[in-house]
């Protein structure tokens, strides 16, 4: 399945999704400005790996250790993902992603994105079309 269109064609679908934030993603370890193609890309494996985490649709998940850069990225992934992203500086119990675990989960996104791919091509075109 090919994605009806991506985020560099279509700025209202990136607009949606993140709002007055920056497109700031993590690539190779380091927090950087980013192109919107490059942070689709980015975003959309770590939807897919907190997706193969098995986190349920509609769960709280309380990111730990982050910082304002890294927040509209991870808000977007949780949002493909159908998950609401929480923040804070410590947390305890279940649904916790410390910030040091988000390379392995784009990582292990990127492996899976395969399977959820099509799951995150409908969100964003709902994103597109408005719904």
């Amino acid at each position: 399945m090919t994605t009806i269109c991506s985020f560099d064609c279509n700025q209202s679908a990136l607009k949606s999704l993140i709002g007055d934030g920056k497109p700031v993603a993590l690539v190779e370890g380091v927090w950087m400005n980013v192109s919107a193609k490059v942070f689709e890309d980015q975003v959309r494996k770590l939807a897919y790996g907190l997706m193969v985490k098995d986190f349920h649709r509609g769960e709280t998940v309380v990111f730990t250790k982050c910082t304002d850069e890294m927040r509209t990225f991870i808000s977007a992934a949780c949002r493909l993902a159908h998950l609401n992203a929480s923040f804070s500086a410590e947390a305890d119990g279940s649904n916790i992603v410390p910030a040091s675990e988000l390379d392995y989960l784009m990582s292990i996104g990127g492996t899976w994105s395969r399977k959820y791919k099509s799951s995150v091509d409908r969100t964003i075109a709902r994103l597109i079309l408005g719904c």
